[in-house]
């Protein structure tokens, strides 16, 4: 996969599913050429998770695996607050000898 890994959404009470949408060049790399958009509703207390390889790939485990795990953790986890979360995605997930780079928002509840 090149590029940047797809956002994980996360509705509450569901399993989270990535965002598979249009692709384009890497942040940087020739800036001035048009983008693709893609606009999808966040409902009530939804967490988005916008990350960089290095939290799923490693040395000794593929992207697709780390995608597997990224999924099975944040669905595990879902419960925890937003900061507590991230960090145990970091810890859990992340390979140090690589850069990582975690966003993530969860929109409020009525």
């Amino acid at each position: 996969m090149a590029g940047h890994p797809p956002p994980l959404l996360l509705a509450t009470g569901h399993t989270s599913t990535y965002l598979e949408g249009p692709h384009a060049l890497l942040l940087g790399v020739r800036p001035t050429i048009d983008r693709p958009t893609a606009r999808i509703p966040l409902p009530a207390g939804a967490t988005l998770v916008l990350y960089t390889d290095g939290l799923i790939e490693s040395r000794t485990q593929s992207m697709d695996t780390g995608m597997t795990r990224l999924r099975q953790h944040l669905d595990t986890h879902q419960h925890l607050p937003l900061p507590r979360l991230c960090a145990q995605l970091a810890t859990e997930l992340g390979d140090t000898r690589d850069d990582i780079t975690l966003i993530a928002i969860r929109t409020p509840t009525p």
